[in-house]
């Protein structure tokens, strides 16, 4: 049996995989919150993966280092993935790839911009998986006032970090985001995206046959897989999705998400067409089979009957729901502020292009 452990507002991710994709997975994987740990006091032996680590909370990482060290002492068969004290988060990674010069850029914490000597460089946070928060910034001033503005719009400092930008265009302008899932000792190719702009998202992206076949191959040949088993190694992990460029031939790690989305959420509206998805659906598919085989070999044979006990104090359980409101208390001041400040700024830019437009009539 496989157990799959990660706070509940965050479980849609595995969810929507089982119940779209994983059907042939439903009686070999399991979920489990924070919130059945803490109900149940015990755990069933099996593999365990432990999921978003960077987003869990001091408290939740305590609940889940306690179960690794049960599971460990009840069976040495049992074979658990991220334990949350050894798994790098998103800086340390960055750091050490640097610092071993697997990387040609390096990242700061928010708190040392003053430190910043290369430009141009983003911001983006540290625990969450949106991206970047700002445009690139290219001398000290735009940076300290881009680390204003986001605090203004309810961020904290120590929830963010600087990241040197590093070019990775080809001669034609085209970016290339690689994504690479790991599950145990199997590494799967995701997806390769084509894009203009360099925050690859849908935006710019370029999806034809050509990148379409280009995606193809690179799911079905696994070019980087030796670099990619070093990475999730040196970031010791054994369950997430990378992404990563290629900088002159030379690959260079953006992140590793522990607790990634595999298939579109239902209801989540379609960017691509019907036609797009025909386009992709050889590369899709290939790593869906690979990554439920992937799933399958993690399997043991240990009977789930067989239980581990753990404590949960009560004094954690009260730290944990202060960590919770917090978390909660931060995601929805920063949610206010972005809808309160819509309307203005949108207004602003328009009435500023409405005026620049009318000076130009006027000057005619």
């Amino acid at each position: 049996m496989i157990f799959f452990v990660a706070p509940a507002e965050l479980m849609w991710g595995i969810t929507e995989y089982l119940e779209q994709s994983g059907g042939a997975l439903c009686r070999r994987l399991m979920t489990i919150s924070y919130d059945d740990l803490i109900a149940d006091r015990q755990l069933s032996l099996g593999t365990y993966v432990f999921a978003a680590i960077d987003q869990l909370t001091p408290t939740e990482i305590d609940i889940a280092s306690s179960c690794c060290a049960e599971l460990t002492r009840a069976s040495p068969e049992i074979q658990l993935l991220n334990r949350p004290t050894e798994a790098l988060s998103r800086y340390q990674l960055l750091e050490t790839c640097f610092m071993r010069r697997r990387n040609a850029f390096r990242v700061l914490r928010a708190s040392e911009f003053h430190r910043c000597r290369h430009f141009p460089v983003f911001v983006r946070p540290e625990r969450e998986h949106t991206g970047s928060l700002t445009p690139l910034l290219h001398n000290r001033q735009q940076l300290a006032l881009a680390l204003g503005r986001l605090l203004l719009w309810g961020y904290r400092l120590r929830d963010l970090m600087i990241v040197e930008y590093c070019h990775t265009a080809d001669s034609a302008g085209i970016f290339r985001l690689y994504c690479a899932a790991v599950v145990g000792d199997r590494i799967i190719p995701q997806a390769l995206v084509h894009n203009r702009n360099w925050v690859t998202k849908w935006a710019g992206r370029v999806l034809d046959a050509d990148t379409a076949s280009e995606q193809l191959a690179y799911v079905e040949d696994n070019p980087h897989a030796e670099w990619l088993r070093e990475t999730f190694a040196l970031a010791k992990t054994g369950y997430g999705l990378i992404n990563y460029g290629m900088q002159h031939g030379v690959p260079q790690v953006w992140e590793i998400n522990t607790n990634p989305t595999i298939v579109r959420r239902t209801g989540a509206p379609s960017t691509m067409t019907a036609e797009q998805w025909r386009m992709v659906a050889p590369a899709q598919d290939g790593f869906l089979e690979r990554f439920r085989a992937a799933w399958q070999a993690i399997d043991t044979e240990i009977d789930p009957q067989r239980k581990a006990c753990i404590e949960v104090t009560r004094g954690q359980q009260r730290r944990l729901q202060v960590e919770r409101r917090l978390r909660l208390r931060l995601q929805a001041r920063r949610t206010a502020i972005s809808y309160a400040g819509h309307t203005p700024m949108w207004f602003l830019r328009r009435f500023r292009a409405w005026t620049s437009a009318e000076r130009i009539d006027n000057t005619r």
